[in-house]
């Protein structure tokens, strides 16, 4: 029985990881911290199988007598609350994805299965990286343009969304410097949020050193991703087909000019993009399928 504990359970990634913790026979979530709620049951509003668990205040003691730790909390201070751990950390914020073991299963597994400190990555960048990363070496360029739903920006977050489309960050987001880290390759970046709930797509015009053959990017994408929770359609995907999942569609395949070719990739950010992959994570820190607990 791996004990787990979710540190910054009130939030939306928060949550959305003890959904998807508390359907397991095999994990046992036995503290949920939460400053604000502390006291308060955990289970109120979520209908989840978590008996009286109730909200603590953050203790780095108590957090370290469980098998693995999420750090759901606002970005800054996963890497402090780490400093202070001894148990397996999965970080949710920015903090130690430039430092330390990437948590992108399709890219890192093998890394991943030994780490103690897992960086659980941006899910723009997700996104982004999955849609470009088994033709890394033939890009010249990649422009990402990316759409995402408002719970993109947490909880807390307010936009003016109604009947809107709004440009943030137009030029070096966060998560750019990841994107960049793990790609190796010249890239740029602008996020949008729509009037939607959940969901992020990205849409990558990708410039090649060569002349394009579809076909064979294509089946290149198609072996890459074999058995992981990455497939590729042979639509364009739109976000609902994986919002709600822990999956991430790739598709379009489209030439753009002699070199050039446009590839869309979905996600659900709450998920793909935050909860399930981090549960991803945990399933191979912990020796088990990648995909336990999540199809």
């Amino acid at each position: 029985m791996i004990e787990a504990a979710v540190v910054g359970g009130s939030g939306f990634v928060g949550r959305n990881i003890l959904k998807l913790l508390a359907k397991r026979s095999d994990v046992k979530v036995v503290a949920v911290t939460s400053n604000s709620l502390a006291g308060k049951s955990v289970s109120s509003g979520l209908e989840l199988p978590l008996g009286d668990l109730k909200f603590s205040p953050h203790s780095s003691e108590a957090v370290n007598a469980v098998d693995v730790a999420f750090l759901a909390v606002p970005h800054g201070e996963g890497g402090e609350m780490a400093k202070d751990l001894t148990c397996k950390v999965i970080d949710m914020t920015a903090d130690h994805r430039l430092t330390h073991t990437y948590g992108l299963p399709e890219v890192y597994a093998n890394e991943i299965r030994t780490a103690t400190l897992v960086a659980n990555p941006g899910c723009y960048a997700t996104a982004g990286i999955l849609s470009a990363y088994p033709i890394r070496e033939r890009i010249a360029r990649v422009v990402f343009d990316g759409i995402s739903g408002y719970s993109g920006g947490g909880a807390s977050q307010k936009y003016d969304y109604e009947e809107n489309i709004i440009a943030y960050k137009l030029a070096n987001h966060f998560h750019t410097k990841e994107m960049s880290k793990v790609l190796g390759i010249p890239l740029s970046f602008t996020p949008h949020v729509v009037n939607s709930y959940a969901g992020i797509m990205i849409t990558s015009h990708m410039q090649l050193k060569e002349p394009v053959d579809v076909a064979e990017v294509k089946d290149t994408y198609k072996k890459f991703y074999e058995g992981t929770l990455t497939s590729v359609v042979d639509n364009i995907p739109c976000s609902k087909e994986v919002v709600g999942t822990p999956f991430c569609h790739i598709g379009g395949f489209e030439k753009d000019g002699a070199d050039g070719i446009v590839i869309i990739s979905v996600i659900d950010n709450l998920l793909k993009g935050a909860a399930s992959q981090a549960v991803e994570n945990m399933n191979l820190m912990f020796g088990l399928d990648s995909k336990e607990g999540l199809v």
